[in-house]
């Protein structure tokens, strides 16, 4: 099938449209026009220019040999416009995938995919857009922290251990916080998987689950500082990532896939993040 990939040249959505390829689908990329009038991807015989935020753009892409879209790209911030060009998407009679994330069950220490809604400031109306894709017949995939090809979060707490000389995690007090993860190869398997045979639902992608401090351990040695891993008041982290971000970080989190797993035989097989952030893309 054709399959249109909005954030095609994202951490996320570049992975996808690469496995997509590589599953026989035919890829268009929907990217911005670059500035010397050249190709932004040269592997995509089909790109498609505009901009998430010009709704005019987004419908101008939806050809009808389009088939499929995954939506992998950022939100705006922009409530009004972002539900805009979702209800575009989700109103043009093609399936739609879009990615979301965890984050819109807030603090949760038994979540599934059929747990209710409760996001964190960050992804205030995120649950909005993930309802006009299902009420579309579209499905939503919300992955973990996601990692691998030495970037995403890991990255991050990778630097700021190399900053600091040892690894440290955000936190608003009490118990140290806790992550869900998924190896961002697997994730993108996941994701074409849904759009084969994913019906309207919600998918985790999720294949392990991590106190946040043994993950901010592995930073450090990954970095070559001393193996240990700190506390960072949410109030300080707040003024080097900004207070959405930083309390993002600070949320804890168990969150399973397991019906994601049995509906799709999904089964993660690439290396957990500890082993990836020690002996794997982050060194």
């Amino acid at each position: 099938m054709k399959v249109l990939v909005f954030g095609a040249t994202g951490y996320i959505g570049g992975v996808v449209r690469e496995r997509l390829a590589e599953q026989g689908h035919e890829v268009a990329a929907f990217v911005r026009r670059p500035a010397d009038g050249g190709e932004r991807l040269p592997d995509v015989a089909d790109e498609r220019y505009g901009d998430l935020s010009d709704q005019a753009s987004v419908a101008a892409a939806l050809t009808d040999d389009v088939d499929a879209i995954v939506h992998a790209g950022q939100l705006t911030g922009d409530r009004e416009l972002d539900l805009a060009v979702i209800g575009t998407l989700a109103g043009s009679g093609k399936k739609v995938v879009y990615v979301s994330g965890v984050w819109v069950l807030g603090a949760t220490q038994d979540g599934d995919e059929d747990s209710p809604a409760d996001p964190i400031p960050l992804v205030a109306y995120r649950p909005e857009v993930e309802r006009l894709v299902l009420d579309a017949g579209g499905s939503v995939v919300r992955p973990g922290v996601v990692h691998g090809r030495g970037a995403g979060i890991p990255a991050i707490l990778r630097a700021q251990a190399a900053q600091r000389g040892v690894g440290v995690y955000v936190t608003a007090g009490g118990e140290a916080p806790t992550w869900t993860f998924v190896h961002v190869e697997d994730l993108a398997e996941l994701i074409v998987t849904v759009v084969e045979k994913g019906g309207a639902s919600v998918y985790h992608g999720i294949s392990e689950v991590l106190p946040v401090p043994d993950v901010a351990e592995a930073a450090a040695k990954s970095a070559g500082v001393r193996v240990a891993a700190e506390p960072w008041p949410l109030a300080e982290a707040a003024q080097v990532f900004g207070e959405g971000f930083a309390q993002a970080l600070a949320l804890s989190q168990r969150v399973g896939a397991g019906r994601t797993r049995e509906e799709l035989a999904w089964q993660p097989s690439r290396a957990g993040i500890l082993d990836d952030l020690v002996t794997g893309s982050y060194i």
